[in-house]
């Protein structure tokens, strides 16, 4: 739990810096200077009134609709080692990487792109065609720097991405393009022992039948078109048709899938799930999760019916993304010996 100690500090600290005789000192730094042993059992008290915050925020957040059962569900898969969790970019934008969304709307006003063509496109969910239109849009080379400016930098980690390593100890799955996960993984010390990205991705089956630790990412890496899929021609150049792309897909949902951070917009991978779904039938394929929060004002049975046809199942939340998730996988590992 290393990774919350910049939190226990700030805890440490909030009642604000001691002055003696004209000088100021932190709390958090007297405390380990004069006492080691009293900030150790302190840290220790504070991530067990944590842990308890955390699954009683979670038992709110499972008393909320359809959500108990379904967790209860997911929790016996959890023990038995087999779920994959599928990361989206939420759960890299505490280390302040952008969103999708929001980085290809960044990217627009440096462009005269026409805005209301641009907003349909991501509306239709045509996000490859509408990063296309930008790079298109763009002298050659720079939205590439756009790209690596945007994903490729070492930023300080954040959040609860950080927890993910002692909770998913084989594989993950992610479509980001930064190297949060990586990072995450070397400071915990499980490195991954195997890269598979974009099309790779279909020998995931193998590598987890050797039993080793992988990082499949779907869309690549930031630095390089040649193994990227963010632009229509990228997906293009690395996939013939949707069919190449449904294989990959179905490589890496051969289990359950807990879908982490994902806005989960009807986009080319729940197409693809969807497909699967209608070819083998909903008691064919694994089911999916995903810890989902639920926007004011929207349609949530719409929603989940429309998750259903990719055999996703939400459990919803409300309130901020990263402290329901924390909340959730607290309450995922409780009791649960991996």
């Amino acid at each position: 739990m290393e990774y919350l100690t910049p939190q226990f500090h700030e805890y440490l600290n909030e009642e604000g810096d001691v002055e003696i005789a004209g000088n100021t000192f932190r709390r958090d730094r007297i405390l380990i200077s004069l006492e080691e042993k009293g900030y150790q059992e302190a840290f220790v008290d504070w991530l067990q009134q944590r842990q308890e915050e955390n699954i009683n925020r979670a038992d709110e957040i499972l008393g909320l609709y359809d959500n108990q059962r379904r967790f209860n569900k997911l929790k016996e898969i959890y023990a038995r080692g087999a779920i994959i969790p599928f990361v989206g970019a939420g759960m890299s934008m505490p280390s302040d990487y952008p969103g999708w969304t929001k980085f290809l709307y960044q990217v627009l006003d440096e462009t005269t792109v026409n805005k209301d063509a641009f907003n349909s496109t991501i509306e239709d969910g045509q996000y490859e065609e509408a990063a296309q239109m930008l790079s298109d849009a763009l002298p050659a080379g720079c939205f590439l720097e756009y790209v690596e400016n945007a994903f490729g930098a070492n930023q300080e980690i954040w959040g609860v991405v950080q927890r993910l390593p002692l909770i998913f100890k084989q594989a993950v799955v992610t479509t980001n393009f930064d190297n949060v996960l990586t990072r995450c993984y070397e400071n915990a010390n499980f490195n991954f022992e195997e890269e598979l990205l974009g099309p790779a991705a279909e020998e995931l089956p193998r590598a987890l039948g050797e039993n080793k630790r992988v990082l499949v990412k779907l869309h690549g890496k930031a630095g390089s078109s040649r193994n990227r899929i963010l632009t229509k021609n990228e997906y293009d150049n690395h996939y013939q048709d949707d069919q190449a792309l449904e294989a990959v897909i179905e490589a890496i949902s051969n289990r359950t899938l807990l879908f982490l951070g994902c806005s989960l917009t009807i986009d080319r991978t729940i197409q693809c799930l969807s497909r699967i779904v209608d070819r083998k039938g909903h008691e064919n394929v694994p089911r999916h999760y995903a810890f989902l929060k639920l926007n004011e004002g929207e349609d949530r049975l719409a929603r989940r019916d429309q998750l259903a046809a990719a055999n996703i199942y939400p459990i919803w939340y409300t309130e901020d993304h990263d402290e329901s998730i924390e909340a959730l996988l607290e309450k995922l590992t409780e009791g649960v010996n991996q």
